[in-house]
């Protein structure tokens, strides 16, 4: 039985304790056996290769010299990584990996390692293969490449091949033999320019706020067919990053809700239900701490991580312990709207039908150049609503420049539907185009409008077409006053799942950028967490929620009184 097998098997059998992800994990490498070297999955699995690659990797010494022994999980993220081979080429299937798993389990080793492996013992191209090591901050990157080159100097003193074959100096590694060599380099995209990786890292990719290194990579490797690209990283703190997207993409691809036979992705973490009873359910770290199935190991951080993991109880800040020790993505910020977790719990797959359903707008105008939007409320049944957005986006100053400012790719959302980015020369929003959208959504699906919500800032010419159109307009004021309860009772409905939606990106990335602000009188209003950041799509629809929110209550009021109206009741 191969080693991947083995780790395989503890884990659908119990033996190894393991989370959702990784449970699925093992259920696809399973299922892709089964179906090994068929006319849809054109791969199999060469154990031979496998044998190579551990005896291999524990011949290496650790940096301290000893003799090194891979855990279980290392042999099956290495087998897989290396073993799964395309038919007919025998190129490797996997050139795209995500790994991720908690804090100090050798995420930093398994990089060096695949590093050596790549620079010594790969053999296509024969020439010229590249090793690069990459990270959000240049001193990140050097810590893989400095491992690597330990262990290598560990190499040349036992073996005078190698050490005739190895140059290792303080910035690049080479072979000679094949004229391959290995670096690390910041994330300045500049510096990637002109390499073409075999083998490209990016380490704790949680901290990269645009995907221009990936990208930088990715064109570099497109003309290398044997080439893979690494993501190797904990979660974070804020998921309006790239990596968070490519999470949720690697998700569907193990619930077998996207394909990427291409594609190794490993996650250890613990489940949803876990994080109330951490504290009283050690056994169950290991979920998130793959490292824990060595006993020595599991010994000396299960103290530290209880110490860390009490503390945050006291302070009320578990949010850290959960990113940094159970590998779960969190949005740690104070006073937060709303959790990615609740938002992620409304989300429904298919859009309900809305045709000739009631209908409240919210529009949420801002300066001319920058990002307007237009939410709208749709009620359902059982006192349900659905809800949804579309935004326009100013290009003054460029569109490269407010992309990089907002974080966030506007390019690709309009390819997704769900903005329009202007084309006037001038950068501004064609007002005009927000008049017809309005227009559009309301007539395509024959909407029964009820109301135009409206915050009144800069709303003068759309206020005026929309009343030409006999529209039925309600001013809504923006201030606590105003808002402070239609906010509470938007939590408390979307808590309570009345509030469904679908897989809109730029509305869940104003949902993740809004922060909760107080006054004197505990009012609240909505806020966003910095100046650069976008929460006008949420603005929109506070708009409309405001009005539209109480919906039911008045039909429910209305047959109420019209049976009043109907019966015996009524008359004497």
């Amino acid at each position: 039985m191969s080693y991947a097998e083995q780790y395989t098997d503890a884990v659908l059998t119990g033996e190894i304790i393991a989370g959702k992800k990784i449970k699925q994990a093992c259920n696809r490498f399973k299922s892709d056996l089964a179906r090994q070297n068929t006319k849809d999955f054109p791969y199999y699995f060469d154990d031979k290769i496998e044998k190579k690659i551990i005896a291999f990797v524990e011949l290496l010494p650790t940096t301290d010299g000893k003799k090194l022994h891979l855990a279980q999980f290392q042999k099956w993220i290495l087998s897989q990584l290396y073993s799964w081979r395309e038919t007919g080429t025998g190129n490797k299937r996997f050139d795209r990996a995500f790994i991720s798993m908690a804090r100090k389990n050798s995420k930093t080793y398994l990089a060096s390692t695949m590093g050596i492996i790549a620079l010594l013992m790969e053999d296509e191209p024969q020439q010229g293969r590249q090793v690069l090591f990459t990270a959000n901050a240049y001193k990140q990157a050097r810590l893989a490449y400095d491992m690597m080159a330990s262990e290598l100097r560990q190499v040349v003193k036992a073996s005078p091949y190698i050490r005739q074959r190895l140059k290792i100096g303080k910035m690049q590694i080479t072979d000679k033999d094949s004229n391959s060599f290995a670096m690390a380099l910041s994330s300045d995209t500049t510096t990637l320019d002109g390499y073409g990786a075999q083998l490209a890292i990016c380490d704790e990719y949680h901290l990269s706020k645009t995907t221009k290194v990936l990208e930088a990579l990715k064109t570099g490797m497109i003309k290398n067919e044997n080439a893979t690209l690494v993501i190797i990283s904990t979660s974070g703190d804020d998921t309006n990053v790239p990596m968070y997207s490519e999470y949720q993409f690697v998700s569907k691809v193990l619930e077998g809700k996207e394909h990427a036979d291409r594609y190794f992705i490993a996650i250890w973490e613990i489940d949803p239900e876990d994080t109330e009873t951490l504290l009283d359910h050690p056994e169950i770290w290991i979920k998130a701490n793959p490292l824990f199935e060595v006993e020595s190991v599991r010994k000396t951080m299960t103290s530290t991580i209880r110490d860390d993991l009490q503390l945050a109880i006291k302070q009320e800040n578990i949010a850290s312990v959960l990113v940094k020790n159970f590998n779960t993505w969190q949005n740690a910020k104070t006073n937060q709207f709303l959790t990615i977790e609740d938002w992620k719990k409304t989300q429904i797959h298919v859009t309900p039908n809305i045709k000739g359903k009631p209908v409240y707008i919210g529009i949420d105008l801002s300066k001319t150049g920058d990002l307007s939007s237009v939410s709208w409320l749709i009620p359902l049944n059982d006192g349900e609503f659905f809800i949804d957005s579309f935004s326009f986006v100013g290009t003054k100053g460029g569109l490269d420049r407010k992309e990089r400012r907002d974080n966030i790719s506007y390019t690709k959302l309009q390819d997704r539907n769900e903005c329009d980015i202007t084309t006037l020369d001038s950068g501004v929003i064609d007002y005009s185009k927000i008049y017809d959208f309005v227009n559009t959504l309301i007539e395509s699906n024959k909407l029964e409008l009820q109301a135009i919500c409206y915050d009144p800032w800069n709303m003068n010419t759309l206020l005026t077409d929309f009343e030409k159109q006999g529209y039925p307009m309600i001013e809504v004021r923006q201030g606590a006053q105003t808002l402070s309860v239609p906010i509470r009772e938007l939590q408390e409905a979307i808590y309570n799942k009345k509030v469904v939606h679908t897989n809109n990106q730029l509305l869940e990335y104003s949902i993740n950028n809004a922060v909760l602000r107080y006054d004197s009188l505990n009012n609240v209003l909505l806020d966003k967490t910095k100046y650069e950041t976008r929460i006008d799509p949420l603005a929109a629809l506070l708009d409309a929620w405001t009005i539209g929110r109480t919906y039911f209550k008045e039909i429910e009021g209305r047959r109420a009184n019209n049976d009043f109206y109907k019966s015996d009741d009524f008359s004497f």
